[in-house]
């Protein structure tokens, strides 16, 4: 570094480089920056508390063309393992909350919460090109909080959930990040990793 230049990598809001480990438990007055919205303002949809994060859904799915109530943080690595812990009880099949890999409204990944009947389900939607299938889902228990894990190696993503915060069982195997890729979707930005909700889900259990 020149003389007088002081290295604030990963303090005082500065992105870090290289390998890191970054916790959030969103309980502070103001978010990073590292966080942000999509076609909206982040402050629209979430409010920040001793309790976390909560995200009032909007009535867009991920795949509109519009603001969705999804916060963003930019995947900078190509192995990487993001975690969150979610508490959630949806009111019906049109209710969704959890996790997405997003390059964009045409290419993603969502892994969430929702129901079918009066049951909860976790699911593993993979959207390409506009057209969305549904990986796999699985019943689960809602009463407490569930822990929700996207895994990176390279191409291969894998999408874990665990109801106690230690013991992680896989949804859908391994399945492949072709689609977040400017190679196959287009586009210039990346792929986002992102916490989301929404009420008007469309991804419809069998």
């Amino acid at each position: 570094m020149p003389e007088g230049v002081v290295n604030k990598t990963g303090t005082e809001g500065y992105f870090p480089n290289g390998n890191f480990t970054y916790s959030e438990d969103f309980s502070s007055d103001t978010l990073d920056y590292r966080w942000i919205g999509i076609r909206g303002p982040r402050e629209g949809f979430m409010t920040q508390s001793k309790k976390g994060l909560q995200i009032q859904p909007y009535e867009t799915n991920i795949k509109a063309m519009a603001p969705t109530s999804t916060l963003f943080h930019r995947q900078q690595h190509n192995s990487f393992t993001a975690t969150t812990t979610l508490r959630y009880e949806p009111r019906s099949a049109t209710d969704l909350a959890g996790m997405v890999c997003y390059q964009s409204e045409r290419f993603n990944y969502v892994f969430g919460i929702t129901k079918k009947g009066q049951e909860d389900y976790l699911l593993l939607e993979r959207t390409e090109g506009g057209e969305s299938v549904i990986v796999a889902s699985t019943k689960i228990d809602v009463r407490k909080p569930v822990h929700l894990q996207i895994t990176a190696r390279g191409d291969d993503y894998r999408f874990n959930y665990s109801l106690d915060g230690e013991h992680f069982e896989n949804l859908g195997g391994t399945v492949s990040g072709d689609i977040l890729s400017t190679n196959v979707a287009g586009g210039f930005t990346g792929n986002f990793i992102g916490l989301h909700a929404t009420s008007v889900n469309e991804a419809v259990i069998e």
